[in-house]
Protein backbone atom coordinates (compact mmCIF):
# COMPACT_ATOMS: atom_id res chain seq x y z
CA UNK A 1 0.00 0.00 0.00
CA UNK A 2 1.46 3.48 -1.03
CA UNK A 3 1.52 5.97 2.43
CA UNK A 4 -1.01 9.32 1.17
CA UNK A 5 -1.56 12.38 2.48
CA UNK A 6 -4.29 11.68 4.03
CA UNK A 7 -2.74 9.09 6.44
CA UNK A 8 -0.61 11.55 8.19
CA UNK A 9 -1.53 12.07 11.31
CA UNK A 10 -3.56 15.18 13.08
CA UNK A 11 -1.62 18.32 14.78
CA UNK A 12 -3.37 18.48 17.33
CA UNK A 13 -1.69 22.34 18.59
CA UNK A 14 -2.32 23.57 15.47
CA UNK A 15 1.17 22.53 14.25
CA UNK A 16 2.21 21.05 10.79
CA UNK A 17 1.59 16.99 11.49
CA UNK A 18 4.60 14.89 9.60
CA UNK A 19 3.99 13.72 6.07
CA UNK A 20 4.35 10.46 7.32
CA UNK A 21 1.55 7.51 7.81
CA UNK A 22 0.21 7.91 11.08
CA UNK A 23 -0.60 5.43 13.36
CA UNK A 24 -4.38 5.86 13.52
CA UNK A 25 -4.32 5.39 9.72
CA UNK A 26 -1.75 2.35 10.02
CA UNK A 27 -4.27 0.75 12.38
CA UNK A 28 -7.15 0.95 10.17
CA UNK A 29 -5.29 -0.39 7.54
CA UNK A 30 -4.34 -3.54 9.63
CA UNK A 31 -8.04 -4.00 10.33
CA UNK A 32 -8.49 -3.66 6.90
CA UNK A 33 -5.98 -6.61 5.27
CA UNK A 34 -7.14 -8.53 8.39
CA UNK A 35 -11.15 -8.33 7.15
CA UNK A 36 -10.10 -10.04 3.79
CA UNK A 37 -8.98 -13.20 5.73
CA UNK A 38 -12.03 -13.74 7.10
CA UNK A 39 -14.97 -12.60 4.59
CA UNK A 40 -14.47 -15.47 2.72
CA UNK A 41 -15.62 -17.69 5.49
CA UNK A 42 -18.80 -15.50 6.90
CA UNK A 43 -22.07 -17.12 5.96
CA UNK A 44 -25.34 -15.60 5.18
CA UNK A 45 -26.65 -13.16 7.83
CA UNK A 46 -23.18 -13.10 10.01
CA UNK A 47 -20.99 -10.87 10.34
CA UNK A 48 -17.35 -9.90 11.45
CA UNK A 49 -16.37 -6.62 14.18
CA UNK A 50 -13.46 -5.55 15.25
CA UNK A 51 -12.51 -6.45 19.04
CA UNK A 52 -9.04 -5.90 19.79
CA UNK A 53 -6.56 -4.10 18.40
CA UNK A 54 -2.49 -3.96 19.38
CA UNK A 55 0.09 -2.06 17.38
CA UNK A 56 3.12 -0.87 17.96
CA UNK A 57 4.69 1.20 15.03
CA UNK A 58 7.96 1.93 15.19
CA UNK A 59 9.38 3.85 12.50
CA UNK A 60 7.88 6.32 10.34
CA UNK A 61 7.18 5.81 6.34
CA UNK A 62 7.14 9.23 4.49
CA UNK A 63 4.38 10.29 2.16
CA UNK A 64 4.93 8.19 -1.23
CA UNK A 65 6.49 5.01 0.10
CA UNK A 66 4.82 1.96 -0.05
CA UNK A 67 4.31 -0.21 2.76
CA UNK A 68 3.83 -4.49 2.29
CA UNK A 69 1.36 -5.49 5.32
CA UNK A 70 1.41 -8.89 5.61
CA UNK A 71 -1.93 -10.78 8.05
CA UNK A 72 -1.39 -14.32 9.11
CA UNK A 73 -4.28 -15.94 11.12
CA UNK A 74 -2.87 -17.08 14.64
CA UNK A 75 -5.93 -18.20 16.47
CA UNK A 76 -9.28 -19.61 14.89
CA UNK A 77 -12.20 -20.18 17.35
CA UNK A 78 -15.89 -20.61 16.89
CA UNK A 79 -16.50 -17.09 16.91
CA UNK A 80 -13.06 -15.61 16.60
CA UNK A 81 -10.10 -15.01 14.30
CA UNK A 82 -7.00 -13.77 15.72
CA UNK A 83 -4.64 -12.27 12.98
CA UNK A 84 -0.82 -11.42 13.29
CA UNK A 85 0.54 -8.34 10.89
CA UNK A 86 3.71 -7.25 10.31
CA UNK A 87 4.37 -4.17 8.60
CA UNK A 88 7.27 -3.45 5.92
CA UNK A 89 9.34 -0.69 4.20
CA UNK A 90 11.80 -1.13 2.20
CA UNK A 91 12.99 -4.44 3.68
CA UNK A 92 12.58 -3.21 7.29
CA UNK A 93 10.09 -4.17 9.81
CA UNK A 94 8.47 -0.71 10.09
CA UNK A 95 5.36 -2.08 12.54
CA UNK A 96 3.66 -5.88 14.15
CA UNK A 97 0.87 -6.36 15.54
CA UNK A 98 -2.66 -8.70 15.63
CA UNK A 99 -6.06 -7.74 15.62
CA UNK A 100 -8.98 -9.76 16.40
CA UNK A 101 -12.65 -10.08 15.15
CA UNK A 102 -15.74 -11.53 16.36
CA UNK A 103 -18.35 -13.25 14.06
CA UNK A 104 -21.49 -12.45 15.12
CA UNK A 105 -25.20 -12.41 13.93
CA UNK A 106 -25.96 -9.04 11.87
CA UNK A 107 -29.45 -9.11 13.19
CA UNK A 108 -27.72 -8.94 16.84
CA UNK A 109 -25.39 -6.70 15.66
CA UNK A 110 -27.81 -4.64 14.46
CA UNK A 111 -30.06 -4.68 17.77
CA UNK A 112 -27.18 -3.81 19.74
CA UNK A 113 -26.06 -0.91 17.57
CA UNK A 114 -30.28 0.35 17.56
CA UNK A 115 -30.12 -0.18 21.50
CA UNK A 116 -27.32 2.03 22.27
CA UNK A 117 -28.56 4.71 19.79
CA UNK A 118 -28.51 8.15 21.76
CA UNK A 119 -29.75 10.47 18.42
CA UNK A 120 -32.68 10.19 16.48
CA UNK A 121 -32.64 7.99 13.00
Amino acid sequence: MVVTADMAPYALDGGVAPPVCGTAALGERVEQVCRTLLEPHLEDGEQGVGAALELAHRLPVPVGETMNLTATVATVGPTTLVCEVLVRHAGVNVARGSFEQRVVPEAELQAEADQRRTLPG
